[in-house]
């Protein structure tokens, strides 16, 4: 009978063992013992008490298992809720740098605007004063197109401004310092001083060249003019006509009006035209 009643348990399926259903099977095994306990002896009733101790010690193990893994499942629970909340805050955080990105392009775009109302504007100041320049009686008579004979020769000209004015034979030694200074030993076809003699202070001194390439170099090296010890008051100009001239003084004038009204602009002149950055 103990063999059976043995049998009985270790046949029983662990996969039934519940938390839930530990206490109808004690009260399964109480009901069974109460059938079986009149013809067993002291010893088989204490062997069976015993092996029905270590089965319920082993549903109580597998019923603590399992309360381990539903607190488990909780604490996952409760990691997944802070994992949101977390996620709920980085989004709330993005959308505030996103309007502030926004914010700043909208302020960038109304600056854009504001100096191109700016340029707008100078460049209507700008045609105004080239419209006053143009219909003065002084540019009329100067308006002329040159020939291409004429446009030619000017191609080749140099002006230099600030030369001491004494006799030729020093002018031309006063020039030729002047080119050895750029490291230049160009051709002169030919020398002369433009305009009336006074005493404001030297005429601008006309020299022709041979080639425009004399003439270019000379131009792109005289920036090295103003470290000169000797030269450092001369500046050197290609050959401009009148009409030329007035336009670059207007230009000039109108830079420096830009430059006053706004001194954090970049405005410079290139290729006649003012460019802002």
């Amino acid at each position: 009978m103990v063999t059976d009643s043995y049998n009985f348990f270790k046949h029983f399926p662990e996969s039934k063992l519940t938390p839930d259903s530990v206490g109808t099977v004690y009260n399964d095994i109480n009901t069974y013992f109460r059938h079986c306990l009149n013809p067993l002896s002291k010893e088989e009733i204490i062997d069976a008490t015993c092996k029905t101790f270590l089965s319920s010690v082993k549903l109580l193990k597998r019923a603590m298992y399992s309360l381990d893994e539903v607190m488990s499942v909780k604490k996952l629970v409760e990691q997944l809720r802070e994992c949101k909340e977390e996620l709920d805050h980085h989004r709330v955080t993005v959308i505030e740098l996103q309007q502030t990105v926004i914010n700043s392009q909208k302020e960038q775009l109304n600056s854009v605007k504001t100096s191109a109302e700016k340029v707008k504007a100078y460049s209507t100041v700008l045609a105004q004063n080239c419209a006053a320049v143009s219909s003065s009686p002084v540019v009329k008579k100067y308006s002329q197109e040159p020939t291409q004979t004429q446009s030619s020769k000017r191609d080749k000209n140099l002006v230099i401004f600030g030369l001491p004015e004494t006799t030729e034979r020093l002018t031309k030694n006063n020039v030729d310092g002047l080119f050895a200074e750029l490291n230049e030993k160009p051709k002169v076809n030919e020398m002369k001083r433009i305009g009336e003699k006074n005493e404001k202070g030297p005429r601008p001194l006309l020299v022709s060249f041979e080639r425009r390439a004399t003439l270019m170099a000379l131009l792109r090296k005289s920036r090295q003019l103003k470290n000169s010890e000797n030269f450092s008051a001369v500046y050197l100009s290609p050959d401009l006509t009148p009409i030329q001239i007035r336009e670059r003084k207007a230009l000039i004038q109108t830079l420096k009006k830009l430059r006053t009204e706004d001194p954090g602009g970049k405005y410079y002149i290139r290729n006649n035209i003012i460019q802002v950055e």
